[in-house]
């Protein structure tokens, strides 16, 4: 610990760990998300949610059923659970089939304080019609719980046969979200016609994911906007939100004007803002990589030498004094940068571009060279 010239004490501002503490935060504004997926067998309900998340959480079977029983499926670091279900039983009324489903995964949600956020209904576009026993078994479904009807494997979403399973839905009146089914391919396929090839992309998950959000409780919906990969827009969305509050207190913490060498505090919070950004894009990338990014773009020292660099990263600093407008215009303008540096990257990791701490370090100077 060394004095500064003022007398006051300054303690080495340790970037990489405030940093940490920022993810930390952003995991406890997470919470469990728990997903129930329902349809026929080979409905495509594993491919469906693994698509949603990115990696392989529920198994992808061909041939044979995969699922013979309730499954539940977890995957360590991620705070969702998929239960997936298995194809209906003869005998049993649609009622009866709903009945079971939700009881027995309640049982389990129950003991964990929480509830089933959400339920996805596949249905085969190949199958051209919505029998009657799915269409009872979806309204009884959607009677307790938020469930979507989703369209797998559909190559047009503007097809005839889309526009007609649309009418054949509407016609029944069903409870589902948004009133209305989504069509949805949830991997790329390779279609072959007299010896052409042709790549039909990905599509519909965007769609579905967005009414998703709008029915779920905050912290859920932050974990599935975190968590999913496949909606960019709604990442940056939640980004946004995140830098907007943290102007506000950053401008709270400086409501009276506070000297450049008593700054620390908005320092830990600008880092811990670049944290739980990073925590809500997403990233697949090392926490630690992107820690030692901001802390090379930064620079470390101080308190007061962090805050000074951090400050002066977008806006220039006025005298040795920093007030509310100061501190929360510079806080936006350093967040709303750092939103758009992670947008970037993330563009091409999703491309499929390897990024690295170089790259990052990069497209952070970049940005916030533009924020000054």
């Amino acid at each position: 610990m060394s004095a500064d010239a003022h007398g006051h004490d300054n303690e080495a501002f340790d970037v990489a760990a405030v940093f940490q503490e920022g993810l930390a935060q952003a995991d406890q504004e997470e919470a469990m998300l728990n997903v129930m997926l329902a349809g026929r067998p080979g409905a495509g309900k594993s491919t469906l949610v693994n698509a949603i998340f990115g990696e392989r959480i529920a198994p992808v079977g061909t041939g044979a059923p995969v699922t013979q029983k309730i499954n539940a499926y977890r995957r360590p670091h991620l705070p969702v659970t998929v239960y997936d279900t298995p194809g209906y039983e003869l005998g049993k009324s649609p009622k009866e089939v709903a009945g079971y489903f939700l009881s027995q995964i309640r049982k389990e949600v129950t003991t964990q304080g929480s509830e089933i956020h959400f339920a996805l209904y596949c249905s085969l576009i190949a199958n051209k019609r919505v029998e009657q026993f799915e269409a009872d078994l979806v309204r009884a479904l959607a009677g307790e719980v938020h469930t979507a009807f989703v369209l797998t494997q559909c190559l047009d979403k503007e097809s005839q046969e889309v526009i007609d399973l649309r009418a054949h839905l509407d016609s029944r009146k069903l409870p589902i979200v948004e009133n209305r089914p989504f069509p949805v391919l949830a991997e790329e396929k390779l279609l072959t016609f007299s010896g052409q090839s042709i790549l039909v992309k990905q599509f519909g998950l965007e769609d579905l994911l967005r009414a998703l959000t709008r029915v779920l409780p905050a912290a859920q919906k932050r974990t599935l906007v975190s968590r999913q990969r496949v909606n960019l827009e709604l990442k940056v969305k939640e980004a946004n939100a995140i830098v907007a509050e943290t102007a506000l207190k950053a401008s709270a913490i400086a409501a009276v004007p506070i000297p450049l060498y008593d700054i620390g505090p908005l320092s830990a919070l600008q880092v811990a803002m670049f944290a739980r950004i990073t925590r809500v894009m997403g990233f697949s990338i090392e926490p630690k990589s992107l820690a030692a990014a901001c802390t090379a773009v930064i620079g470390v020292g101080t308190a007061a030498r962090t805050a000074s660099s951090l400050l002066k990263l977008a806006l220039p600093l006025v005298g040795s004094v920093v007030n509310a407008t100061v501190a929360g215009s510079t806080t936006y303008a350093m967040g709303t940068a750092y939103v758009k540096a992670c947008e970037g990257l993330l563009r091409l990791q999703i491309a499929g571009v390897p990024i690295d701490q170089d790259d990052i370090i990069g497209a952070l100077v970049r940005e916030w060279k533009k924020a000054r």
